[in-house]
């Protein structure tokens, strides 16, 4: 950034001599253990200059907005939300010495003709830089010409279009990111309302599972009741019978009574029966 804007040399230089300075200039400069080839700063340089207009067209695009109630930090906030949708913005620093530089603003028409908002490069043929230089298949001719008044007027107007045209695209590009994320937000929401549903559906099952089981339970204690109160009935009962004293009873009982205590005794196996009693 330095060497570019103290760079004073006329805008016919050739890029070779331009990068060789450049190299020139990061070996005198950089920090221990630091080395790059000068195809190495060459090809830096091109990812900042690609990088660099694909967001001065972004901040172009917020600028002729003029949306009310934005600063411009605000504006600068939104170019590199706009910038960052497809890759991060790494390079701001190099873009806050470079947006007051004459020389880079003077290009940013002529940038816009040779390279997209996207990145995409120029034919190999010609490739106009930042810094100036014309790079075609032979370095050492230049063959541009002077640009008359209206040609200017009309690559200019060529130029406005495509970034207009390049920002109405990045809108409706935001507007169909913007329906997909609703679109997963809600697939989402769904799939957390139906594995809630599945939950509340086993909890409610094993909710029933219990229930029969302390229903079960619950009868089993019942039936447990049931059968000691019916042994209590019938124990009083044979105690009633046994207690008979047969002497006393009427004549005609004192079989049945007899009986009635054999058949107590037997059941009770107090007495086996095959005994036989007079």
């Amino acid at each position: 950034m330095t060497h570019y804007r103290a760079d004073g040399s006329g805008v016919n230089q050739t890029s070779g001599g331009y990068y060789k300075r450049m190299h020139d200039y990061f070996n005198e400069h950089k920090s221990e253990g630091s080395n790059r080839s000068q195809i190495a700063i060459q090809h830096r340089w091109a990812l900042i200059q690609k990088a660099m207009n694909k967001f001065y067209g972004h901040k172009e695009a917020i600028d002729r907005l003029n949306e009310s109630g934005k600063n411009e930090q605000d504006r600068i906030d939104n170019a590199v939300q706009m910038y960052e949708r497809t890759e991060p913005f790494t390079i701001m620093h190099c873009w806050k010495i470079l947006r007051n530089e004459a020389k880079w603003n003077n290009k940013f028409l002529e940038l816009n003709n040779s390279t997209s908002l996207d990145g995409m490069s120029s034919p190999p043929t010609q490739v106009h830089t930042a810094a100036g230089h014309e790079e075609s298949g032979n370095e050492n001719i230049d063959t541009s010409h002077p640009e008359g008044r209206d040609s200017a007027k009309r690559r200019r107007s060529k130029s406005f279009t495509e970034t207009s045209s390049s920002s109405t695209a990045v809108e409706v590009l935001q507007r169909l990111q913007e329906k997909l994320e609703k679109t997963e937000l809600k697939h989402q929401q769904m799939a957390e309302i139906l594995s809630r549903k599945d939950k509340i559906q086993r909890d409610l099952f094993n909710l029933q599972k219990k229930h029969m089981k302390m229903s079960m339970q619950q009868k089993n204690k019942e039936n447990e009741i049931r059968e000691k109160e019916s042994e209590t009935q019938l124990i009083s009962a044979e105690s009633s019978i046994i207690s008979i004293d047969i002497e006393k009873v009427p004549p005609y009982l004192k079989s049945y009574y007899l009986g009635m205590q054999r058949l107590i005794m037997e059941r009770r196996r107090f007495i086996s029966p095959s005994n036989n009693e007079d």
